[in-house]
């Protein structure tokens, strides 16, 4: 900051009687407000392998469908993919999606989809921040092999009510937020409704499509040093489709809550105690009728969970800094339970359903002398599945040394545990996925070591890089579904290696921001004595996000956006064979290892926001192109008449959105 504007921000800022002796005549003068901001970087290393990002970036994204989607900021990240294209998954370091722990609100979400993988869960009028970690994982948090994603959204504004409304291509939006009690609590609800059904009737499709969310959030300090909170979200996702003799209706749907107690003791001990509960339902139902028949059916899989978590953070001295606590768990997994009436005789069936008690504790001292930082903690967790016990300790350090400004090198080294698997399965041509516990007293187990660094060069430039290995064991790879619910096998175990390097350049100016990161992982299985390419092995990752402030002027913005991704297509299990589902439409058989690649990926993405302030508010028109250059990018390729045929989610894509918002 320039020392006038400084000078000038300070004296705006200072009370009347320090800007004038008391014995002088007062006079005043209008002058127009004076704003002096620094654009912040999309995205921030917070310490080792974990990686912030800006969400006020957000509002210059591409819109994909029409939605600001916060995981499409998150796959920007080196080391991290959707896997397939549109997908909101999160694959970390050649890992699998169930290997990173997404929490909402320090809520555990199980699928954090809509739009059956294309849009994530998370509304972007709602997310306060976001950060992965990909190396060094706290002690406070387990249960996954890969990774951490941390949501939270934001709370209420607490001395004014505002609002916002959005009407996107495919989708209406709204939310609002305020003071309960003037600076003592306020509350946030946020809904959504994503209608592309509307569309698909104009144009005489029998198929029906949409989902729907809403957000809440209510803080209230009831007392100085203590805030409570309960968030809640709920959340459906709905397909169907019909015609003279038969329907066919799909969906899922996530819901969450949880009541989260924030105390500060004194200077030096704070801490967080909140109770959750989560809960995840698939379903499918189809109705037939001719002359002869009669059916109904409805299969449903869910998932619950309940818990409780208790964190302190002890500040013993001005090196040294304990955080210690407990967590409990309880989870129910229901794979499959069908009823079914056929002339009026009514079945049922389901697969075992299974629990999981988890009960952990974890300790981690924060150390800092001078230039160096260190946290040095342990994990220790036991769970208990249908009386199979396992316990695991898990030790975790890192080390780093800051040089002057944004200068720093660090090591860390982090071992995980896993007591869930999940697979996902074809029930009538769609994905289902299944969350099991662990098998045989086996937990699956990771190490990871990671060395890396971070650079300021000049005031604008930035480079970071990174590099790791890691070592799995006990993956179940599962080849028979029915037999691996029944409890009688249809899995072997194996084992993982994933080796990989990540480099970062960011380029930060007044109205330029610049972000581009390349990653580098082999990432290999290797069960039965065989070695093969994980799933979503991608040896080359390039990503690039850029923003530029076209027109930057008081009360007035305009920004062109660019987001570009390039890398090598993922292993494929391609066969000649397949076998036709009920609608007689063909499902590719699959084969044990995979053996070709698709072809390389390639997307790149346009939008141009326009901002501007009104006399109670704000108001946005943004315009995005997904996909400009028509690359066919395909999910899935499968045969066909004796050829192959892909299938391709994501052609050419415009969407639109207007947003405006009243209040601040």
């Amino acid at each position: 900051m320039k020392l006038p504007a400084l000078l000038l921000t300070l004296a705006l800022a200072l009370p009347a009687h320090a800007q004038q002796p008391a014995d002088s005549v007062a006079r005043t003068q209008d002058i127009d407000s004076v704003v002096v901001t620094a654009r912040k970087p999309l995205l921030v290393y917070k310490q080792t392998g974990n990686v912030a990002v800006d969400v006020e970036h957000l509002k210059f994204a591409p819109l994909f469908m029409g939605e600001k989607d916060i995981f499409k900021f998150l796959q920007l990240l080196p080391g991290i993919t959707s896997g397939k294209d549109g997908m909101s998954g999160l694959l970390v370091r050649g890992g699998s999606n169930d290997q990173t722990m997404i929490l909402y609100d320090d809520v555990p979400i199980y699928n954090q989809t809509h739009a059956f993988g294309l849009l994530s869960i998370f509304s972007g009028e709602t997310v306060q921040s976001a950060e992965v970690f990909k190396g060094y994982i706290p002690p406070a948090y387990g249960s996954r092999l890969s990774a951490l994603t941390q949501i939270r959204t934001r709370e209420g504004d607490r001395r004014q009510h505002c609002q916002s409304l959005t009407v996107g291509t495919l989708s209406l939006a709204g939310t609002a937020h305020g003071p309960l009690v003037r600076d003592k609590g306020s509350y946030l609800v946020s809904a959504r409704y994503f209608f592309p059904e509307a569309f698909l009737a104009a144009i005489g499709n029998d198929i029906r499509f949409g989902f729907y969310d809403v957000t809440g959030k209510l803080s209230y300090d009831i007392h100085r040093n203590h805030t409570l909170s309960l968030g809640l979200y709920s959340g459906d996702d709905h397909v169907s489709n019909s015609d003279t003799d038969a329907s066919n209706r799909l969906g899922y749907g996530n819901s969450t809550a949880s009541l989260r107690l924030a105390s500060r003791w004194s200077d030096r001990l704070r801490s967080t105690a909140v109770v959750y509960y989560t809960y995840l339902q698939n379903r499918l139902a189809c109705n037939y009728h001719d002359k002869e028949v009669n059916s109904r059916g409805k299969t449903t899989f869910t998932t619950h969970e309940a818990g409780a978590r208790l964190t302190f953070d002890h500040r013993l001295s001005d090196r040294w800094t304990l955080d210690y606590g407990a967590n409990v768990s309880w989870q129910n997994f229901l794979p499959m339970r069908t009823v079914a009436k056929v002339n009026g005789v009514q079945t049922r069936r389901s697969y075992p359903s299974q629990e999981l008690l988890t009960g952990a504790l974890h300790l981690n001292n924060r150390l800092q002398w001078g230039s160096w930082r260190a946290d040095i903690g342990v994990r220790g967790a036991l769970y208990d599945a249908g009386g199979r016990t396992a316990w695991a300790v898990e030790p975790r350090g890192q080390i780093a040394c800051d040089f002057g400004r944004d200068n720093s090198v660090w090591l860390s080294a982090t071992m995980n545990s896993q007591p869930l698997v999940q697979f996902n399965r074809f029930y009538y041509s769609m994905p289902i996925d299944f969350w099991t516990p662990f098998r045989d007293g086996k937990l699956q187990h990771a190490w990871q070591v990671s060395l890396g660094g971070r650079a300021r060069i000049g005031k604008s430039l930035t480079l970071s890089a990174e590099g790791y290995v890691k070592r799995m064991r006990n993956l179940p790879m599962i080849y028979d579904s029915d037999d691996f619910l029944l409890g009688h096998g249809g899995f072997v175990y194996g084992t993982g290696r994933v080796a990989g390097a990540e480099a970062m350049v960011q380029w930060q100016t007044e109205r330029l921001s610049l972000t581009a990161s390349y990653a580098y992982t082999h990432s290999e299985r290797r069960s039965e004595g065989v070695s093969y390419p994980f799933d979503y092995d991608i040896p080359h990752n390039l990503s690039a996000f850029a923003s530029y402030h076209v027109l930057d002027r008081p009360g007035r913005r305009h920004t062109l956006s660019l987001n570009v991704a390039w890398h090598t297509g993922i292993p494929i299990r391609l066969t000649n064979g397949a076998y036709p589902d009920i609608t007689g439409d063909p499902i590719a058989g699959i084969t044990t290892y995979p053996t070709t690649r698709m072809r390389d990926y390639f997307r790149a993405d346009i939008s141009y926001n326009m901002e501007r302030r009104k006399r109670n508010g704000v108001r946005n028109w943004q315009f995005s192109i997904i996909n400009t250059t028509w690359h066919n990018n395909p999910v899935n390729i499968y045969p066909y008449r004796g050829r192959y045929k892909a299938t391709v989610l994501v052609p050419i894509m415009p969407s639109i959105s207007y947003t405006r918002t009243f209040g601040k």
